[in-house]
């Protein structure tokens, strides 16, 4: 566990347009395949064009709503892995001056693993998809919520070409986080 987190802050405004984003956002940002996500792509943006998933965007529309109705802080632990590392995150979120929001992803805890060929951002995908929880990163295969792992080893979810495509939804363990 690192002594001090990683911080990555990012800020909106009243109408959930992103308004801020710190150099270390983008530097996470480029270090993660997702160099798209420069300052001039973002800045200027509703932050709902990068959210995908309805039910995720349930949630966080939810959680926003708590923070303008006057919540002081909300922490949102999630996962935020790629294809070499599982990474153990929590979102900081806190009401500003005339409802914006800020939010403050912390990194608490990085491990190394072989490469899963899944999560590579930009591998050819099938048309057909597989659910993924955007907080715990499990997947949804046979009726149940499973760690990627497993989840491939019970499934041979790599066993075709193309990959399927992730679904991000929220499961029913983490939708009990609420506001």
């Amino acid at each position: 566990m690192n002594a001090a987190p990683d911080r990555y802050l990012y800020r909106l405004d009243r109408m959930d347009t992103i308004a801020f984003v710190s150099p270390e956002w983008l530097r996470f940002a480029r270090e993660n395949d997702a160099a798209e996500l420069s300052e001039d792509r973002v800045l200027g943006r509703v932050i709902w064009e990068f959210v995908q998933g309805v039910e995720v965007r349930r949630l966080y529309a939810t959680l926003f709503a708590a923070l303008r109705a006057g919540r002081r802080e909300i922490v949102v632990p999630f996962r935020c892995d790629s294809p070499a590392a599982i990474r153990s995150m929590e979102l900081l979120m806190r009401p500003l001056p005339s409802h914006g929001i800020e939010l403050e992803g912390r990194l608490l805890e990085q491990k190394s693993r072989a490469p899963v060929a899944l999560l590579a951002r930009h591998s050819a995908r099938s048309q057909s998809s597989v659910p993924i929880c955007s907080l715990c990163r499990r997947l949804f295969v046979q009726q149940e919520w499973l760690e990627i792992g497993p989840a491939i080893a019970r499934t041979r979810l790599l066993d075709g070409q193309p990959l399927p495509r992730l679904e991000e939804t929220v499961c029913v363990e983490c939708r009990a986080v609420k506001a």
